[in-house]
């Protein structure tokens, strides 16, 4: 595979739209990733997204991902995309996933998993009444 490839495989399951990406986890790839998934599910009529990026190769630190979600995910809230699940391999000491605080700080309804059980449950999960 050349250098910052990469591929996307989008199927539509019956409530959301899963993508399987692999390739170089760089920047540029993960901004092109993330708009081109956007734009399929919306095109698509898919409120719901599951993003298998355990294949993708290569580290995105943390300010990577604040970038993502400061610069390029914000843009997405409340234009049709209200809940994506990202399965991917855990790579760092921290026990959490900064991806979700930073993102639900945005209020983007984003949450990482290590296993696709998880994500499918969640994303099938009723959502619950906003707290007042």
């Amino acid at each position: 595979m050349p250098p910052n490839k990469l591929c996307l495989q989008m199927e539509e399951k019956h409530d959301y739209i899963h993508i399987r990406a692999s390739g170089d986890r760089t920047r540029e790839n993960v901004i092109t990733m993330t708009i081109g998934v956007f734009n399929a599910a919306v095109e698509k009529g898919f409120s719901k997204v599951l993003i298998d990026i355990r294949e993708l190769a290569g580290y995105f630190g943390f300010m990577d991902i604040f970038f993502l979600v400061k610069e390029v995910l914000v843009n997405f809230r409340g234009k049709g995309v209200d809940r994506v699940a990202v399965i991917d391999v855990h790579q760092t000491n921290r026990k959490d996933w900064f991806l979700e605080p930073v993102a639900n700080s945005y209020g983007l309804n984003i949450r990482v998993f290590e296993k696709m059980e998880s994500a499918e449950h969640w994303l099938g999960e009723k959502p619950s009444a906003p707290v007042v």
